[in-house]
């Protein structure tokens, strides 16, 4: 019997502290921008998406890997009340954000520190914590499937520069 008490606690006990808690899931570092042509690009992507969407509401995504001999940057907005059904069946995870202007800009990707770096200074970001999947009752349609990939812009960074490749709708982030 005193066993499975302890088996029981020791259950519990590690469960307790298995996975992140909703603060430390969302806590991410802030990133500083180490080349200036992310502000160059961010300044002509927010004056063009301003004219189509409320970028006071939205993210920025940023997303940098690793391609053939070059490195490819994306970037997109979405609506914050948006991001975490967007994330929820993605498997890239932030590294970490900026702010620029007033408007969140979060990092996916492998090498941050080609064009970012991170600082000690870690920013709990609510808007991404995981919701709840919509129940629905026996016998009621479910509603349609939500897209939400946004117009994307692809850069190369090649010897240290930015070139702008395509826009269109792309996926962001996998």
């Amino acid at each position: 019997m005193e066993i499975n008490k302890l088996l029981i606690l020791s259950f519990i006990f590690v469960w307790s502290f298995s996975g992140c808690k909703a603060s430390q899931c969302n806590e991410f570092n802030m990133l500083r921008v180490k080349d200036t042509q992310i502000n160059d690009v961010l300044e002509v992507f927010i004056k063009e998406e301003a004219e189509y969407g409320n970028l006071e509401k939205s993210v920025i995504i940023i997303k940098s890997e690793k391609s053939d001999n070059s490195n490819e940057i994306r970037i997109g907005a979405l609506y914050k009340e948006s991001m975490s059904s967007y994330l929820m069946k993605k498997k890239d995870r932030p590294i970490g954000f900026f702010d620029y202007e007033g408007v969140t800009v979060i990092v996916f990707g492998e090498n941050e520190n080609l064009l970012f770096e991170k600082t000690n200074i870690k920013k709990i970001i609510p808007f991404l914590e995981a919701k709840p999947d919509l129940k629905i009752k026996e016998g009621e349609v479910p509603p349609p499937p939500v897209i939400y990939e946004p117009i994307v812009w692809i850069y190369l960074f090649n010897n240290g520069k930015l070139e702008l490749v395509d826009k269109g709708r792309f996926t962001l982030i996998i």
